[in-house]
């Protein structure tokens, strides 16, 4: 736990009292300007008046000097944020991007060009192989960190079809001849793996029937240019991962209604394997009912070549028996293995 340092009373006095205190005194001073006879009053008994105001005039003026002092400290923050803000008059280069005449920018450190921390074009550019009409650099004093770019519409790449009203994540790279190198992106309509990746490796790869999987629109694709590394110093072929997450979006794949689903998916864009999903409807398969929130996953057949291609389901936590059961489905026909229990 972080430990916080408590406020003052002090200054918890001067933030709770202080306004109720200024305006007290505020309408004495008015009430006395007014009304004569009230001035009268006071010229007779001045001192326990004034021994009474005095408090209340001396929080109304640590009050009245805080508020000063804030404003004069928010005034200086708008200052020094639009002298980092700029439009250009001229082409530029920054942070590794050619921006046009107009482009609004603004520097995370003044006078630092490369220092951009957002940016908008009048037009598109072209940040790596992307044409964006803005971005954003969540911490442009790292090298490492990922841009979050606004496309100028639906654009393919690294061979995917990504959704131009969505979020581009890039990071910059000097190894890539275009300076960038693809992070993720959400994918508009017309996106599909066509097949089993040949790593995936399962004892019956040979004779296992075309696999198609559309994707749906909004389906998230990251980058891992390396694949996942074990701590036994080995590596998978994952290139990418697609994550079918978002509220309402399902994949079908082997004919079951999938949510929250998260395939892994080689260079050549063919699956590896589904880390795990859930069935979003109830559904009978292999001559079994599975209820929604049933588990579904594939083995990751680097570790499993002599299985062959199967479903693993997994029933939801509840009040039956079976909670927890697991069963094991060959593919494509369904049937059940009962020799992986």
């Amino acid at each position: 736990m972080i430990p916080v340092a408590p406020f003052s009373l002090i200054f918890l006095l001067i933030i709770t009292l202080g306004p109720l205190a200024l305006f007290i005194v505020l309408v004495w001073a008015v009430l006395l300007l007014v009304q004569p006879q009230r001035r009268a009053n006071f010229k007779k008994k001045p001192w326990p008046r004034i021994l009474f105001l005095l408090p209340l005039l001396v929080l109304a003026a640590y009050y009245s000097v805080f508020q000063w002092e804030s404003y004069q400290f928010e005034k200086k923050q708008r200052q020094e944020l639009a002298s980092r803000q700029h439009v250009l008059e001229e082409p530029g280069r920054f942070a590794g991007v050619d921006m046009p005449t107009g482009t609004e920018l603004e520097l995370n450190v003044w006078g630092d060009p490369d220092s951009v921390s957002w940016a908008r074009f009048p037009e598109a550019v072209m940040v790596g192989n992307a044409p964006v009409l803005s971005f954003e650099r969540p911490r442009p004093d790292l090298q490492n960190s990922s841009w979050k770019l606004h496309l100028a519409g639906d654009t393919t790449l690294e061979g995917w079809q990504c959704d131009g009203s969505q979020v581009l994540e890039m990071e910059q790279d000097s190894t890539v001849d275009t300076g960038f190198r693809f992070v993720s992106c959400f994918l508009s309509k017309g996106n599909r793996i066509t097949g089993w990746s040949p790593y995936a490796a399962a004892s019956n790869m040979s004779s296992a029937p075309d696999f198609i999987l559309d994707l749906p629109a909004g389906t998230l694709v990251q980058s891992r240019p390396d694949g996942t590394l074990y701590t036994n110093g080995e590596r998978d072929q994952d290139r990418w991962m697609l994550r079918v997450e978002a509220e309402g979006l399902q994949v079908h794949a082997w004919n079951l209604p999938l949510e929250r689903a998260y395939f892994s998916v080689d260079k050549n864009k063919d699956l590896l394997y589904l880390s795990q999903a859930r069935l979003a409807q109830e559904i009978q398969f292999g001559g079994f009912t599975y209820p929604a929130g049933t588990r579904v996953s594939t083995p990751n057949y680097r570790f499993y070549p002599q299985w062959p291609l199967l479903l693993k389901m997994v029933l939801p936590a509840g009040e039956g028996s079976d909670q927890g059961k697991e069963q094991f489905h060959e593919l494509p026909g369904g049937q059940i293995l009962d020799g992986f229990h």
